[in-house]
């Protein structure tokens, strides 16, 4: 089913059906409460998810703060030092979120610090070190930085000091000599890998990291645990032909020494990200909450006002509609409902001057009425002998008319006669030219053929000149072998190739101007050639012209016939007095401007054809229609004299150029009605004077 202009979208329709059963400012706020709470949501998600970040980063930050006791008690166990394991379960037990307690409780003293011992008390603190990295996420770091800094300290650290503490393990007596070797191998290779492994973590976690303070924190400490790592697997190496137990004292002291800047590098960039957390949630919220007060303090005012002009206009309207029009307050906005507001009192304003006018048109026409009797009664007198008189009066000037009319036709009809025979004696003339402009074209061919036969001529020249240059320089070669007797001979000769040269160059000056003559021939071929297609179509130019002289003659003919039965049909007029229009003054055929004003409308600038004193006749635009019956002021004019009229349609006519409206005025008084009866008189002095 087609769909009209005013018909919503099909896709809106359902919706519509809920939105038309509510008031404005209920739409108005379902819309702000639907915009507002996916905002809403979306701002709760990202703070969620915010707060998620920054509470695994905070958790990762604790994992550190365990991390760090530990760290320095595996070291100080490897260094032979008696392991603060007092300041491990302290940490653990300040966390108990990461529930590391036990696991710190269950890390044995070193005793007697036996060698047995520390590597007992390693092994549990190298665990504890996995578990504070599985239990506070600093496994999962997110960073690339922060994460190969944990991997540094709670990874490869733990790995290399118990490596280290390894390779003091002395070689059983009654061992195999080669799986000593092979273990001391197996150990100096683990060494050689964590030292690598500590190089590239500082550079990785140095090279993508936006802490300025990060290398020169942590490198040199790392840098020289690893070197101390690669001189152990380098000793390990080099004493593998007699295995045995190695000094680790050096390591474990550069072991000690890179951890508190380890952890300190690890819980500058932990904090740093804490804290880069913390400023984008407090913004994005400060944001959040501004955008949603300043979107609910908009949608508060949109919400106030929409039900304010919507009220007012909604009362406005009411009271109209109920006839109403006293003043009453509007919406006074740039919006909408201030347009409809405006509108609503120009419609006001129009529908009081209506009324006025209705009023004010009753009174003029119960006034109009009693003059209209009267004047009646006057006219009645006049009416026969007028009419006759006016009926005389126009036959016999329409008929003079129509005879001139007729004879102008005549002499229409005797000019075409003209035009045939000047268009024939044309036509003759044209084919007389054509003729000679093909002889000229033929001859304009000859042309061409004899300008083909003088090139053919000139280029023999041409070749008898080549040959006498020729014969002139073989009579000079003879002549110089002559000696004393061929001079004379030689004087011949040369002037021989002199006369051939200047042969040659008549003959080229010559050809050329053969090609010039052949390109002026063509170019003079094609201009004929075109002149005589021009000549051709004057020649059906007027053969057409020919036609519409016919046709013309045909025309002027029917014409005459129509004329003459036109003219026993105005002679007929005579008697017709009864039929015509009754006119109770003398109107003037004049033109110029006339504004009509209907009532409710805009105003109309019409065309005026006749006006009298009773009335007049005008010619209103096509896409201004008018009633018969209907009231409205005309606003006439006559050089500085303005005057303005009320008048009523009695009568509309279609024109070529819009509507022919007859008006007749309506008089409301004795004084109006001497003032358009002077208006009607200056316009015909100005007629008789014209």
């Amino acid at each position: 089913m087609a769909v009209g202009a005013g018909s919503p979208p099909v896709l809106l329709r359902p919706m519509l059906r809920i939105t038309d059963r509510i008031r404005t400012a209920t739409r108005l706020a379902v819309v702000v409460l639907a915009l507002l709470v996916p905002g809403a949501l979306a701002t709760g998600m990202y703070t969620v998810a915010n707060t998620a970040e920054i509470n695994f980063s905070t958790r990762e930050r604790e994992g550190s703060e365990v991390l760090r006791p530990a760290l320095v008690a595996l070291t100080d166990t490897v260094a032979g030092r008696t392991p603060d394991l007092a300041a491990v379960r302290a940490a653990a037990d300040a966390h108990p979120d990461l529930g590391l307690s036990e696991s710190a409780a269950a890390v044995p003293e070193v005793g007697a610090n036996s060698l047995e011992e520390r590597i007992a008390t390693a092994g549990a603190l190298a665990k504890l070190v996995t578990e504070i990295s599985n239990e506070s996420n600093l496994a999962l770091d997110p960073d690339l930085d922060s994460f190969y800094v944990m991997h540094a300290q709670a990874v490869q650290l733990p790995v290399a000091m118990l490596t280290t503490l390894q390779t003091e393990v002395p070689v059983p007596a009654d061992g195999s000599r080669l799986t000593a070797v092979a273990n001391q191998a197996v150990l100096a290779g683990r060494l050689a890998s964590s030292a690598t492994i500590f190089r590239n973590d500082v550079a990785t976690a140095t090279a993508n990291t936006e802490d300025t303070e990060l290398a020169g924190l942590i490198t040199e400490p790392v840098q020289a645990l690893a070197d101390r790592l690669d001189e152990m697997a380098g000793q390990l190496t080099a004493t593998l032909a007699e295995p045995g137990p190695t000094d680790t004292g050096k390591v474990a002291e550069a072991a000690t020494a890179a951890v508190i800047p380890l952890n300190d590098a690890l819980n500058r960039l932990i904090d740093a990200r804490i804290t880069t957390h913390k400023v984008q949630g407090a913004v994005v919220l400060a944001l959040s909450i501004g955008g949603f007060g300043l979107a609910l303090w908009w949608a508060v005012a949109v919400l106030w006002r929409t039900n304010h002009d919507v009220r007012q206009t909604v009362d406005a309207v009411t009271a109209i509609a109920g006839a109403d029009l006293s003043p009453r307050p509007l919406p006074e906005g740039r919006d909408e409902m201030g347009d409809i507001g405006r509108a609503l009192i120009v419609a006001r304003t129009r529908l009081a001057d209506q009324e006025a006018a209705l009023a004010t048109a009753e009174v003029a026409r119960e006034q109009q009425l009693r003059a209209g009797f009267q004047h009646q009664r006057q006219a009645e007198v006049q009416f026969r002998r007028r009419t006759q008189e006016i009926i005389d009066e126009s036959t016999g000037v329409i008929a003079e008319e129509l005879r001139q009319v007729t004879e102008k036709v005549g002499e229409v009809k005797g000019s075409s006669e003209v035009i045939d025979n000047r268009i024939s004696v044309a036509n003759l003339a044209a084919g007389a030219i054509v003729d000679e402009a093909r002889e000229a074209e033929q001859v304009i061919a000859s042309l061409e053929q004899s300008l083909r036969r003088a090139a053919s001529m000139v280029n023999l020249v041409n070749g008898i000149a080549g040959q006498t240059r020729l014969l002139a320089l073989n009579a000079t070669i003879e002549a110089a072998r002559a000696g004393d007797l061929g001079y004379g001979f030689t004087v011949v000769a040369d002037e021989v190739k002199q006369l051939a040269t200047n042969t040659a160059e008549s003959t080229d000056q010559i050809t050329q101007t053969i090609h010039d003559l052949e390109r002026d021939t063509n170019a003079m071929s094609q201009t004929i050639t075109a002149m005589i297609e021009g000549i051709g179509g004057v020649g059906d130019a007027a053969t057409s012209l020919r036609d519409v002289a016919a046709e013309q003659a045909t025309l002027m003919a029917n014409l005459t016939a129509q004329m003459n039965a036109t003219l026993g049909r105005v002679e007929e007029m005579a008697n017709l007095a009864s039929h015509l229009e009754r006119r109770e003054h003398d109107r003037i055929a004049t033109a110029g401007q006339v504004t009509l004003r209907p009532a409710g409308r805009p105003a109309v600038e019409a065309l005026l054809v006749n006006v009298s004193a009773g009335g007049l006749r005008c010619i209103a635009p096509d896409d201004q229609r008018f009633i018969e019956g209907a009231a409205l002021d005309v606003d006439l004019r006559s050089g500085d004299t303005e005057l303005t009229a009320q008048a009523r349609v009695v009568n509309t006519a279609e024109h070529q150029n819009g509507q022919e409206v007859g008006l007749q005025f309506l008089v409301s008084d004795d004084g109006q009605a001497r003032s358009l009866t002077a208006f009607a008189d200056r316009l015909m002095e100005a007629a008789n004077v014209g």
